[in-house]
């Protein structure tokens, strides 16, 4: 008995070092970037400068007794003083985190890019070289994602065209038909009543009033549009933004802008696909969000004034 009890003890004060070694401590982590094409004895001289390992030697035979398959792979990671070197050695094996990344409903591709860009994913240059070159704006659909780093921009806008033929209204070819546009014709209209709509039950509203303007040839004047053509979003447009010369203009030109101007949600794509039933044919921002909708022109200048009024 006495001896069981001796072996035991002695099995945990002699394993005691190994664990040491081995299990992480509790420090708060710090960013450590591994470049790309580094040599395992240039990433341990990198750990040691940064206090995060203690001895080179030991960390490069941790590197090559892991059964982890791989070398040490680039990329930003999370690592911690207290861990030991076989945890550093495993986590850089593995690879770095995936990064979790969320575009807003309404974004367009730029701002996208430059998302991608500051979290280490994709460069902007090469994500948008894709989406102009293809015409991708409108299709990249603002979700929440999780990239590794360090991606080609081709596999980021693959992935975010997939998510949105996963997510757009599966009957949309159907409801194009029907309503005599094309595919691209109701992404560019979901793309206008996203930045136009502001609540959710005004959207199929909103989408109603531009089918309805389409229907009749009128323009569809919407501020939006300007906006984007203006290259800014603004609270008040003023005589000179409305006369902005751009094929977006929609208070110059006749029909839907040349393409999409932002990255419409699944929201915003549902209602273009499904314009409401309105006989309504302008609509006026209150102020607060929502918006106040005319059948007659009478109806929308007497709105606008008294919106004017209001302000």
């Amino acid at each position: 008995m006495n001896k069981k009890w001796i072996l035991g003890a002695g099995t945990v004060v002699l394993g005691l070092p190994l664990a040491l070694w081995i299990w992480p401590g509790h420090h708060a982590p710090q960013p450590f970037v591994v470049p790309k094409g580094a040599a395992a004895s240039e990433v341990a001289r990198d750990l040691r400068d940064a206090k995060l390992i203690g001895s080179r030697r030991l960390f490069l035979a941790w590197v090559k007794i892991q059964r982890d398959p791989g070398s040490i792979r680039p990329g930003v990671y999370q690592l911690a003083p207290g861990w030991t070197g076989f945890h550093i050695a495993r986590q850089l094996r593995r690879g770095p985190p995936l990064v979790r990344v969320t575009f807003p409903e309404g974004w367009m591709a730029k701002q996208m890019a430059e998302l991608l860009e500051a979290r280490g994913i994709a460069s902007v240059a090469g994500f948008m070289d894709i989406v102009k070159k293809e015409k991708r704006e409108g299709y990249l659909f603002p979700d929440t994602y999780f990239f590794n780093q360090g991606l080609e921009a081709r596999q980021v806008v693959n992935r975010m065209i997939d998510r949105f033929h996963e997510q757009a209204p599966k009957d949309m070819a159907v409801q194009a038909k029907a309503l005599k546009l094309s595919y691209g014709h109701i992404v560019t209209l979901a793309s206008l009543v996203e930045k136009e709509a502001r609540v959710p039950q005004e959207r199929a509203v909103i989408a109603g009033v531009f089918y309805n303007r389409l229907r009749k040839r009128w323009r569809l004047e919407s501020c939006a549009s300007v906006e984007y053509a203006l290259g800014k979003w603004k609270r008040k447009l003023s005589y000179k933004d409305l006369a902005v010369d751009s094929p977006y203009n929609t208070y110059l030109h006749f029909g839907l802008p040349p393409g999409p101007i932002c990255n419409p949600g699944q929201a915003a794509l549902e209602a273009a696909a499904h314009p409401a039933a309105t006989d309504m044919m302008f609509f006026i921002a209150e102020g607060d969000g929502t918006h106040r909708f005319s059948r007659y022109y009478k109806e929308h200048l007497e709105g606008k004034r008294q919106r004017k009024n209001h302000d």
